[in-house]
């Protein structure tokens, strides 16, 4: 493909990337009001919104075989228009077992979008430009995420209004990769014969013992994430912040996703994708343990967690970058189904593991939480290093 193809085809991508981020956004906290109405407990709701994360990782293990059967272009369009479909059903079969259901559905088609866009953009960027590429896309999608809960305030929680509008939205995503047919067909279709030969992997079990640093990002990546946006606010309560202030430390947190990205991917680009992931294991690791101190005083606070909230999400990003430098193309579609699926056990365990240690050391348990699996990250990246510095 020509080069401005590729970013025609990459645009495209990544503004299906912009519409599942808006619904992992939009949909937990709408599902979330429209239960506790309901008079549902905490604990069902959680299972609800959690249905989502674990099904991708049940069925994970299907999706290089199926990508590789109905190609890359068509597991994009096909899982996103699922998932709007999903949002059309819900008001109008209402209920935690049809939810559950339905929410399972979401996430079955969701991660064979997530997964089959970024296969196919790691296929069709090159060496020189991937950490750039993963990091717009780590933009595009936590700008999505950020928009997700915006959405909500314009369309209200009650009724079928707010459930058509996420759909429609998520439908809008499509349409830049429709009119891009003859050039996304045969990017697709160069992908897809990288996917094929995935049809007999060495097994999971065998990937991770090729990349165990990348996978670990994975891991991290999810469980300290997930454990941020779920219990930061309570920390701010916790240390004398109102309600606004503390609901204010997730945003400045999202907003270094959204916006440090971009500049991550272009110096590891420049500098190595393993060193800049150090670097940002360094500071991902040091933010926890200086926010405490830093709650009451606005100008170490924000920047703080500006910064802190964009090396974090640089673990996901410049790892999946790293899963196109470290695998051969048959191998890719399978590493990246892994790296999806570790990332999504590390979200599921992150809540139940916070709200332990939270409640066990209401005082230091979830600073220690968030940087210690960060700091086990860094040990580990500087035991890859050493090792590939050894002569053969």
């Amino acid at each position: 493909m020509t080069e401005p193809a590729v970013h025609w085809v990459l645009a495209a991508v990544f503004s299906t990337s912009l519409g599942v981020g808006v619904i992992f956004g939009f949909e937990p906290p709408l599902i979330a009001m429209a239960l506790n109405r309901a008079g549902e407990s905490s604990f069902t709701i959680g299972s609800v919104i959690a249905v989502s994360a674990i099904a991708v990782i049940l069925i994970g293990p299907l999706y290089p075989r199926l990508i590789a059967r109905i190609g890359l272009q068509r597991s994009v369009v096909g899982g996103v228009a699922c998932s709007a479909g999903a949002l059309l059903v819900m008001p109008y079969w209402t209920g935690v077992w049809p939810w559950m259901l339905l929410r399972l559905l979401t996430g079955c088609a969701l991660g064979l979008s997530w997964i089959a866009s970024e296969i196919w953009m790691n296929r069709v960027c090159s060496d020189r430009s991937r950490g750039a590429v993963m990091g717009i896309y780590g933009t595009v999608f936590s700008l999505g995420v950020a928009a997700g809960p915006g959405m909500l305030e314009l369309t209200g929680t009650a009724g079928a209004r707010p459930f058509q509008v996420g759909a429609f939205a998520l439908v809008l995503t499509l349409l830049p990769l429709m009119l891009l047919r003859q050039a996304a067909s045969s990017s697709a279709a160069h992908a897809q014969g990288a996917a094929a030969a995935d049809q007999s992997p060495r097994g999971l079990a065998r990937l991770l013992q090729e990349a165990p640093t990348i996978m670990a990002a994975a891991a991290v990546a999810g469980l300290v994430e997930s454990a941020d946006l779920s219990f930061l606010p309570l920390l701010g309560l916790r240390d004398g912040l109102d309600e606004r202030a503390a609901l204010l430390l997730v945003t400045v947190f999202l907003a270094g996703n959204v916006v440090l990205q971009l500049p991550i991917g272009l110096l590891a680009d420049r500098f190595g994708r393993r060193f800049m992931v150090g670097v940002c294991a360094v500071v991902s690791g040091i933010g926890p343990l200086l926010l405490q101190g830093s709650i009451g005083r606005p100008l170490l606070l924000w920047p703080l967690l500006f910064v802190w909230g964009g090396t974090l999400y640089a673990f996901y990003s410049q790892g999946v970058a790293l899963l196109g430098e470290e695998f051969a193309p048959a191998q890719v579609a399978a590493a990246n189904t892994l790296f999806v699926m570790i990332y999504c056990c590390g979200g599921v365990l992150g809540p139940g593991v916070g709200g332990v240690v939270m409640d066990a050391w209401p005082q230091s348990g979830l600073p220690v939480l968030l940087a210690a699996p960060v700091f086990l990250l860094l040990l580990c990246l500087l035991a890859d290093g050493r090792r590939r510095m050894r002569p053969a």
